[in-house]
Formats: structure tokens, C-alpha cells, sequence
């Protein structure tokens, strides 16, 4: 079967491409045009990349005669593109997305219903509100990684480390009035103290939104007339309120543990104690720390509400040790204990840290299966064979 890949700039193309050759398909490769991708501005002034409008439909029209100069059977792309979406339906071919990074702005768009569309999401609950909305082809797919040779060399330190940017803060909590911020910090506070039962987005009453409107710099435009209705507090939860979640969610959890961990950030959460290191930019740096480490914290962001963050598959990969909150995903691919240590709350965490830091043993016999496990499942390559066996039945 023939392919055509959309190259944007993900940075794991390569080892998809490879996982996709090793299965069998003939992919080619076509870089998608800038004009037809929706952008971020930036993290504090939210809106849909402005498109350079004289050049868009050129972009249309070269990406139309690169489908049919490269003849896939299917187009396939990293994330999901609403032109492409749009371009397929009109050209009757089928159009195959792996949502791979939340949020996805053009998920929220009528393009996401046209009958050309295979979504594969990285995350079980965003696939059952595309259910509920309409959505049927849409399935759970969770992310994956390629698996390299192990890090060499490597001495354990004796620590807990966390790494990870922080979220961009799209919300600007200060110019929320009290009614507004008082159920915002009542959603926190319930989500930090349950840790995995996600009432944020399913709590969210039309006021608050309204007030949230009022009180913040978010066009309007965004909102009725690109976002379709039925998705729009979906959009809200996922583009604006989750990421505030996310911040807040680390800071309390490492000031609490700030003095028994290093934290490798882009320089945020100043408040904390521990001692700070600059974040790894490149897979391979961060590979050399997860496998230097006894243990690696895993803090999901709340826009991932039930699925597999890559940083923990990578952490495995790299020989490292994740202590990671629980994802109801896990379920569905791991054992407590067995393959994976994962907590709900910080007296589990502290527990684990106490079991496993306690025990070499103990600690070798969970990496070594939880490496086992990634191995034999969790590989781009498995996931593509798992995609084609939805693709047949759907």
C-alpha cells in the first residue's frame, strides 16, 4: 500500500516513517505548506495562526497536485489537519491522522466529521467526547516509541528527578473575578486531591465560561466561528483551563517533595527548593539522564487526561525507573508493581520512593519488565500493525 506522509516538523517523524516501511508501506513524503496549518500565537494571546491569505490558495492547489503526483492510497499525517482533512474529502481519498500532541486546535472544527477521516488519538477520553459528539471514526491509539541501543556507561545516582517544561499559561487566573477563580480552584483542588478522576472538563458550568470570556484577553472570534458548538466547552477545557491545572498541579507537588529531587526544567517553579538543572533538549540528553537516575517523577499534563505520556515510555526505554501519577490508561497495558509504579496520591508516592529506593532487587525486577513490556508493545511499529487491524474494521 502506498503512503503519503505530511511532514510538518514532528520530531519523531523519522521512526514513524521507519515503523511504516517495516509493515510494509511504500510512504513518500510531502511537506505540508505553513498556510494550512493553524497555529498558536503565542501562550498568553490564544487565537488561530494568521494565514498569509494571498498565498493559501496556491497551498491548496500545490498540496492537491502532490496527492496526486505521489498517488498514496492513503494520506497520513501527524496530528490532524482540518484543510487536509477538507483536501481529502474532496479528492476521495482516505485521510489518516495520529493525534500525538494535545491540543489539537483542528480537532474542534466541522472538518473533523468529514467521512474521509481515520483520527487515531493518543488518549481514551478525548476518543470517547468525539463519540459522544459525532465523531465515529475516531479510535485510541497511544503513543509509542522507537526503541535504541542502551545507554552506556551509565553511574546511578541516588535521586529523584523531574524533567519536563513547564506548560505555557494560558490562562490569566489574575484577571478572573472571585466567582470564576473560586470554581476553577475547587476543580484543582478536587483533581489534585483524587489524582486521575478528571472532573475539570465535565464540571464546567456555561457561567463560569461566560465570566471566563468576560474577564480574559481570548478573541471571540476563536470561539463561535471556527470551533463548532457542540465542542466548544470541550475546546475551553482543553485549550485554556488544562494547562493552568497542569502548572499548578507540579508546583504544589514539587515544592512538597522539592527536597529530595532535582528538577530539569526550562526554569520554571521558582518557589521550589530543589536544585535545579537546564532541561535536556535533545532525546539522547534526556535518555542519559532518565538512565542515570534512580528514580524519574512522571506528572502527566491534564490536556493528556487518561493516556500514556511519551516521557514515560522513554524513561523505560532509556534503562530508567518512572514513578509516574496513575493514567487510567495504564490499565490497559500495565500492573501496579509488576511493570510500572505509579501512585494516586502523595502517601503512595512517598511509599514508593521508600519501597524501591530501599531495594535494589526490587527496583531491577520492575525496570527490567516494565522494559519488556515496552519492548514487545509499546514500539511505532506495533502501533501501526494495531492501526491497520482498526482500520479494517472500521
Amino acid at each position: 500500500m502506498k503512503l503519503t506522509y505530511l511532514m510538518w516538523g514532528y520530531p519523531y517523524d523519522d521512526a514513524i516513517i521507519r515503523a511504516l516501511k517495516a509493515v510494509g508501506f511504500i510512504v513518500n513524503t510531502v511537506t505540508l505548506p505553513e498556510e494550512l496549518i493553524y497555529d498558536w500565537k503565542s501562550v498568553s494571546d490564544i487565537q488561530p495562526g494568521r494565514r498569509r491569505e494571498n498565498t493559501f490558495g496556491q497551498s491548496l492547489s500545490y498540496l492537491k497536485e502532490q496527492f496526486r503526483t505521489k498517488a498514496g492510497d492513503i494520506i497520513f499525517s501527524v496530528n490532524f489537519f482540518a484543510q487536509v482533512s477538507n483536501l481529502c474529502k474532496q479528492e476521495e481519498i482516505p485521510y489518516c491522522s495520529w493525534v500525538l500532541q494535545l491540543p489539537d486546535f483542528d480537532l474542534y472544527t466541522a472538518a473533523v466529521k468529514n467521512e474521509c477521516n481515520y483520527v487515531a488519538v493518543c488518549d481514551s477520553y478525548l476518543v470517547e467526547k468525539l463519540w459522544q459528539l459525532g465523531v465515529s471514526r475516531a479510535f485510541f491509539l497511544p503513543d509509542a516509541i522507537e526503541l535504541k541501543e542502551p545507554v552506556k556507561d551509565v553511574v546511578i545516582e541516588r535521586e529523584c528527578c523531574f524533567v519536563a517544561k513547564h506548560p505555557g499559561q494560558c490562562l490569566k487566573t489574575g484577571k478572573m473575578t472571585m466567582y470564576g477563580k473560586g470554581y476553577l480552584d475547587a476543580f484543582i483542588h478536587a483533581q489534585r486531591v483524587l489524582y486521575g478522576a478528571y472532573i475539570l472538563e465535565d464540571g464546567l458550568l456555561r457561567r463560569v465560561q461566560q465570566e471566563f470570556l468576560a474577564c480574559n484577553s481570548v478573541p471571540e472570534v476563536v470561539l463561535p466561528e471556527v470551533v463548532l458548538p457542540e465542542m466548544r466547552r470541550l475546546f475551553m477545557a482543553d485549550c485554556f483551563f488544562a494547562p493552568v491545572c497542569t502548572g499548578l498541579q507540579q508546583s504544589i507537588f514539587l515544592q512538597n517533595f522539592d527536597s529530595i529531587m532535582t528538577i530539569y526544567s526550562d526554569g520554571s517553579f521558582p518557589h521550589c527548593k530543589a536544585e535545579k538543572r537546564s532541561f535536556p533538549e535533545t532525546e539522547e540528553e534526556r535518555r542519559a539522564v532518565y538512565a542515570g537516575k534512580e528514580f524519574t517523577l512522571v506528572l502527566a499534563p491534564h490536556n493528556l487526561h487518561n493516556g500514556i505520556p511519551r516521557e514515560m515510555l522513554e524513561i523505560i526505554a532509556a534503562g530508567g525507573f518512572p514513578i509516574s501519577g496513575f493514567q487510567k490508561d495504564y490499565n490497559y497495558f500495565f500492573k501496579m508493581n509488576e511493570n510500572l509504579v505509579y501512585f494516586t496520591n502523595s502517601a503512595e508516592f512517598k511509599q514508593a520512593i521508600m519501597r524501591y529506593g530501599n531495594s535494589y532487587e526490587e527496583r531491577e525486577r520492575v525496570r527490567t519488565a516494565a522494559f519488556q513490556t515496552v519492548m514487545e508493545g509499546h514500539t511505532y511499529q506495533q502501533r501501526i500493525i494495531s492501526m491497520l487491524e482498526i482500520w479494517g474494521k472500521l
